[in-house]
């Protein structure tokens, strides 16, 4: 077996999936895949990208509260933010697309990186909550009160990640890794050549960053961090995990979290979740059974659940 790779930058980060190839062709398809690949991305961009205007949920949010018929990608992206929220009791919410740019998250985060807003005022918007998100399954509609913009960042790219794993290897037959900025999904026909997945340390996707190897044959990783998108606005530091019942960032003493899953889509919904609940994280987490590694602001960290033991590498990542 040999693999190949590929690689691009999209949704706000990198975007990237190895597969493992007959050696006799390894070439064959590889290139289909790429195409299928790519397409499957920009195809979510167009549905759900709160930084386009031409987008899907723009234009449901410039709708005044009327009904729209939307995509039925938009609508299956949706419903799972919905149930991402009924079983997160409402912490991960998608209205909250308003409420994260007033706290200076309002544009691809490439450019909120160089943006200086310090000096300016936070306007706290509370969002509507998934509630006020109307779906109408027959006319595939669907709608939001006037002016809510949908954030689905949560749910909708590990979920991309989970589609493009069965895509490729329905389509293909082959061991597939994605990897859409840290939202992990994997397939592997041999339990005993499982994915090696590099859980760094300062949550990057450099290949020489120290961290723990992962073996890891089918299912979903995902971890979520309140250093790596943060930026400072009226005057403190702000993150894009945002505690809807306040509608500022979340605080507490979490830093990272790092879950495992039978999908990419349930491991970050969990590890999202986590920081945005602050004090009432761990204790849901814990109760949720998943394995998962707890990083706390003073430095420490804690396992749960049947987390792997601890391996320490530097050099390797996928």
């Amino acid at each position: 077996m040999t693999t190949r790779f590929f690689e691009r930058a999209a949704l706000g980060t990198s975007c990237s999936f190895v597969v493992r190839l007959d050696e006799e062709e390894p070439g064959r398809y590889f290139d289909q895949m790429v195409d299928e690949f790519n397409l499957m991305i920009d195809e979510l961009d167009l549905a759900a990208s709160r930084f386009r205007p031409d987008s899907e949920v723009s234009r449901l949010a410039a709708n005044d509260g009327v009904a729209m018929v939307v995509s039925d990608l938009l609508y299956d992206e949706i419903s799972q933010a919905i149930r991402a929220s009924i079983i997160t009791k409402g912490y991960l919410d998608p209205t909250l697309g308003q409420t994260i740019s007033e706290l200076g998250y309002s544009k691809d985060f490439d450019l909120v990186k160089v943006e200086n807003q310090d000096g300016l005022k936070i306007r706290v918007v509370m969002p509507s909550g998934y509630r006020s998100v109307v779906l109408d399954p027959d006319a595939r509609t669907v709608s939001v009160p006037p002016g809510v913009l949908l954030d689905l960042g949560a749910t909708a790219k590990p979920h991309l990640a989970d589609r493009i794993r069965d895509s490729l290897e329905g389509n293909y037959e082959v061991d597939v890794l994605v990897n859409l900025g840290g939202d992990i999904s994997c397939f592997s026909s041999d339990q005993t050549n499982p994915w090696y997945i590099n859980i760094t340390d300062d949550q990057s996707l450099n290949i020489d960053s120290p961290g723990e190897i992962l073996g890891f044959s089918t299912g979903g990783v995902a971890t979520s961090s309140i250093k790596k998108r943060s930026w400072s606005k009226g005057g403190a530091l702000q993150h894009h995990i945002v505690d809807p019942y306040t509608g500022r960032s979340a605080v507490g003493e979490i830093e990272a979290v790092t879950v495992l899953a039978g999908s990419a889509l349930d491991a970050n919904i969990a590890s999202t979740a986590t920081i945005a609940m602050g004090s009432f994280g761990f204790p849901w987490l814990e109760s949720t059974r998943l394995p998962a590694m707890v990083k706390l602001r003073d430095g420490s960290s804690r396992v749960l659940g049947n987390w792997p033991r601890r391996r320490d590498t530097q050099g390797v990542s996928v």
